[in-house]
């Protein structure tokens, strides 16, 4: 069952038009399409304009190899710079990786000892670049009509969203309730999900559940990260996730360095 919050935020008539259409919506006030009025009004209260980013923790199961185990998460995202990422998996793997101004990073260890040498290099550039992107549904500000965020409507319920992270290119597709909050958000990620030997541009996304409202930004607290989601064929989940706290960064808050996230932040029952 689709669960949907809707959060009307505060503000004369006059105050929600303008936060609907944005006040430099796609160049011009009035050019917004209607899927990003009704996004933008249940999704960013006045007072969260200024959200440039989110600190984030979550919990869920998360799908290695064959088998599903659970996680816990920590995220710092900022989705037009990057992303600082550490997930605990079944109290025992580490994973800690990065993707900012167009260099990406991964590191692995096992009961604190590292299992191989930090990945780096283009391919995983490319690939984390789908997830830096898709870090936007959960900073919906910045996803609000403008010079950087331009909106095409796809349909009644539907949109794609242009912006760049860091210089590249990237593109939302989202699917909104009637409401205006998103149920799906789909992308391309560079991998080779079907394992054959191919690496290529694949249909990548979220299926959404349920919505919370953190300090002004309504986002999504429940649903499922896979490959070929909302894409014609199979699906392959890789993460189910619970959103247990999301503090918004704002305008004057910097990207933070890996060492925002120690060595023990994986631990205790605060996650």
């Amino acid at each position: 069952m689709t669960t949907e919050t809707r959060v009307e935020p505060t503000g004369t008539p006059a105050t929600t038009r303008r936060a609907a259409t944005g006040t430099t919506g796609n160049d011009d006030p009035g050019s917004a399409p209607e899927p990003a009025a009704r996004y933008a009004r249940c999704s960013v209260a006045p007072a969260a304009h200024g959200v440039i980013g989110v600190r984030m923790r979550s919990r869920g199961m998360i799908c290695l190899g064959r088998r599903w185990w659970p996680y816990r998460g920590h995220e710092v995202t900022l989705p037009t710079h990057g992303y600082f990422r550490e997930l605990r998996v079944a109290g025992v793997l580490r994973i800690v990786d990065s993707w900012v101004a167009g260099h990406a990073r991964r590191e692995t260890t096992v009961l604190g000892r590292h299992r191989h040498p930090a990945v780096v290099g283009p391919d995983l550039a490319r690939a984390d670049l789908a997830h830096a992107a898709m870090c936007a549904i959960w900073v919906p500000s910045v996803l609000l009509p403008s010079d950087t965020a331009h909106w095409t409507a796809d349909g009644r319920d539907s949109a794609t969203v242009a912006f760049a992270v860091a210089g590249a290119p990237v593109a939302l597709h989202l699917t909104l309730h009637r409401g205006g909050l998103p149920r799906r958000a789909t992308t391309t990620r560079w991998g080779d999900p079907r394992h054959q030997g191919v690496y290529r541009d694949e249909p990548f996304g979220a299926e959404i559940l349920e919505h919370r409202t953190y300090g002004g930004l309504t986002v999504p607290a429940t649903g499922i990260l896979g490959w070929g989601i909302g894409a014609p064929g199979p699906t392959r989940e890789v993460l189910r996730f619970q959103l247990t706290a999301l503090t918004p960064v704002s305008g004057t808050d910097a990207l933070p360095g890996p060492g925002c996230i120690g060595v023990d932040a994986g631990e205790g029952d605060t996650w």
